[in-house]
């Protein structure tokens, strides 16, 4: 059965104190909620602050102690957002600094210790923990040949710090709209090309993997089943499979529907599919983008509680997730990580619940659609 929990970059607070905090307010009541369908796994989100605080061994020890003492492992930790995730404006500084900066590897390579000390989630055979990160970098007009040395040396740190611990981990890149690695075609490509360049090392193979975020493929109009499938069938790792679900503009929307969710603290990168079949982009949700929706729809990147139903004119990408998607993701047994991030920017109409009533509600949906499937 995969192990199913949810993110906690949901969560303000960049200090180690502030992630304490959350676990003691939210994740450890919520595992108490769920009772026997618990995994008292966790999926932990450490900024820069957070990891600079675990370098020093007697703050990692107590920490790993912490979570020893709650019956809390780790299934992985989130780490691509560097800085204050829950700032006024985020935007697209949520992408810096990317993997063209010494700074992100150096947080990378921190967030992997720390990460080896910790108590880890039995992941089952196959299956490893790691940590996610950024698409490379923001804007595809760059070169992604330029972050082949990059990717090609934390795959050797990975492979040394094995070595060293006798912990198979993973970087687990994740695809975004308007990133390096966005789509299908982009991530295969990107593959095809790290394992040929001249900085590769096979051994290192299994150390790059991805983390499979069903809104980010749902936003481009592909489909999330036939996404995983064909990353599988090109031999690509999965570390994780995160649970979400983009915001749907169906035709009947009006501009006050929409007005809501012009956010200023996250991208929202909008799709348009045009009748045949090609995509109209935009890098956000903002008041001159509303009119292109209007009478047509659209996907916006705008993380949505699973258990939201929707209405007539705003509907969820949740309808994306198949029987036979869940099917797939069970027979392939990947850790399972719901991430809505957005829930104190929400509307709300939207936020109906507090923070842990929608992540219960989001845990027992998706434990529900996975058993019955």
């Amino acid at each position: 059965m995969n192990v199913v929990t949810y993110c906690m970059n949901v969560h303000p607070g960049e200090s180690l104190d502030a992630v304490r905090k959350a676990l003691a307010d939210v994740t450890i009541p919520l595992q108490l909620a769920l009772g026997p369908e618990s995994s008292h796994a966790v999926g932990l989100r450490l900024g820069a602050q957070a990891a600079e605080d675990l370098r020093i061994p007697e703050h990692l020890e107590r920490f790993a102690s912490y979570l020893r003492r709650e019956r809390l492992t780790v299934l992985g930790i989130n780490g691509f957002p560097y800085g204050d995730f829950h700032a006024g404006r985020v935007k697209e500084d949520a992408y810096l600094p990317d993997w063209g900066d010494a700074r992100r590897m150096g947080y990378t390579r921190d967030l992997f210790y720390a990460l080896s000390k910790l108590p880890l989630t039995d992941l089952g055979e196959g299956h490893a923990p790691g940590v996610t990160t950024v698409p490379l970098a923001y804007d595809r007009g760059q070169n992604i040949e330029d972050y082949f040395e990059a990717i090609c040396a934390i795959g050797l740190f990975l492979r040394k710090l094995e070595g060293f611990t006798g912990i198979h981990m993973q970087l687990a890149l994740e695809p975004e709209p308007d990133c390096l690695l966005e789509s299908v075609r982009t991530t295969v490509d990107f593959f095809e090309r790290l394992w040929t360049c001249p900085h590769w090392n096979p051994l290192c193979r299994d150390h790059i993997a991805l983390c499979f975020d069903t809104c980010h493929f749902a936003v481009s109009y592909e489909d999330p089943l036939t996404a995983l499938k064909t990353l599988v069938g090109s031999r690509i790792p999965i570390a994780r499979v995160q649970i979400s679900a983009a915001l749907e503009v169906t035709s009947e929307a009006k501009p006050e529907d929409l007005r809501p969710f012009l956010d200023p603290t996250y991208m929202h990168q909008t799709r348009l599919r045009n009748p045949d079949g090609t995509l109209q982009c935009h890098p956000d949700l903002t008041e001159t983008v509303l009119p292109e929706l209007i009478g047509r729809g659209g996907r916006v990147h705008y993380h949505v509680p699973l258990s939201w139903d929707g209405t007539a004119a705003l509907r969820s990408t949740r309808d994306t997730l198949t029987p036979a998607f869940w099917r797939y993701l069970r027979a392939g047994g990947w850790p399972l990580e719901i991430e809505t991030y957005a829930h104190f920017v929400m509307p709300e109409a939207i936020r109906t619940h507090t923070l842990s009533e929608m992540l219960l509600r989001d845990i027992r949906w998706t434990l529900s659609n996975l058993r019955t499937a």
